[in-house]
């Protein structure tokens, strides 16, 4: 399971972390996402290292850097040379040219190859939604962000993220503290398959502190939706996965010329379409957040 894999390294979770800081470095993601894409094409955990180089490059659009340095820092890849050796970790620096060598996930990330992609693909479909030039110095920003990264199934991420937050923004602690919470219930629920109805309260009693609107976030909806969850639970039910709904007209944060501009591409999406890129995946890259469960039934490990 990968969180066997998280509670040894982490090095996933701390990544995004640490994207979400700094999000012009988003666009290192597409390293392993482009890798991830190629071994599903070619049946094959060994990718030629100047097929991935190739695929991430030329999609890049703000983020500048040798690949040398970025699948170091990444931290995922491993090479292998010709004759068989392995290279990785501070080896990778050595390494000139790609020419003639292969790349792969390190073993630990091979065995959960799909868990580790649906992550990757539900980290870009978060990055993709918020801007890339914002600071996160703001509650707003700070709720928002935690918003995203629960709706999408993140709930480690989701917990860790809001527990950083409470020290940062100590007046929204009620709001961080319900996401933690909310974070934990899910985890323990899908790790443990144990529904713990006293976190369910616990979250309930930090949201009462808030207004129905908060932030542009419809907290009402959520209090609503959490205490239909603790009658399933009382029914024996199964748990459904609750979201944290934005307000209609809110704009998500966006000023007015984004709207009418987000308004303009949608009509124009209607008309002709497009091809779907990494680049343009804020709003297709939806696709993928499913639960991880759901997509393992329909992809097959490769040979």
């Amino acid at each position: 399971m990968l969180k066997d894999t998280w509670q040894e390294i982490g090095k996933l979770e701390s990544l995004f972390l640490e994207i979400i800081e700094d999000p012009t470095k988003k666009e290192v993601l597409l390293y392993p996402i482009c890798y991830c894409q190629l071994v599903r094409k070619e049946n094959s955990f060994d990718i030629e290292l100047n097929k991935l180089i190739s695929c991430a490059n030329k999609t890049f659009h703000t983020y500048k850097g040798k690949w040398q340095d970025i699948l170091l820092e990444l931290y995922l890849f491993q090479f292998t040379t010709p004759s068989g050796d392995v290279l990785y970790g501070k080896d990778i620096l050595k390494v000139s040219s790609p020419e003639g060598l292969s790349v792969s996930f390190m073993p630990e990330y091979r065995e959960v190859f799909y868990e580790v992609y649906s992550k990757l693909l539900k980290y870009w479909t978060v990055l993709s939604k918020v801007s890339s030039y914002s600071k996160r110095n703001t509650p707003a920003e700070a709720v928002h962000m935690s918003a995203l990264i629960f709706n999408e199934e993140l709930f480690r991420e989701a917990s860790i993220y809001a527990e950083q937050q409470l020290l940062r923004f100590r007046e929204e602690d009620s709001f961080f503290k319900a996401v933690k919470i909310l974070s934990d219930f899910y985890t323990k629920l899908f790790e443990h398959g144990e529904a713990e109805r006293k976190l369910i309260e616990d979250a309930l009693r930090e949201l009462g502190n808030l207004k129905g609107i908060y932030y542009g976030l419809n907290v009402l909806k959520l209090r609503k939706d959490l205490e239909s969850l603790l009658k399933d639970i009382s029914k024996g039910k199964d748990c459904p996965v609750i979201k944290i709904s934005f307000v209609l007209g809110s704009g998500h944060g966006k000023g007015l010329l984004r709207r009418i501009f987000s308004k303009v591409v949608r009509k124009l999406r209607e008309i002709g379409g497009r091809r779907w890129t990494l680049m343009n995946s804020g709003t297709d890259c939806c696709s993928f957040t499913g639960t991880y469960w759901i997509r393992q039934r329909e992809l097959q490990t490769p040979a």
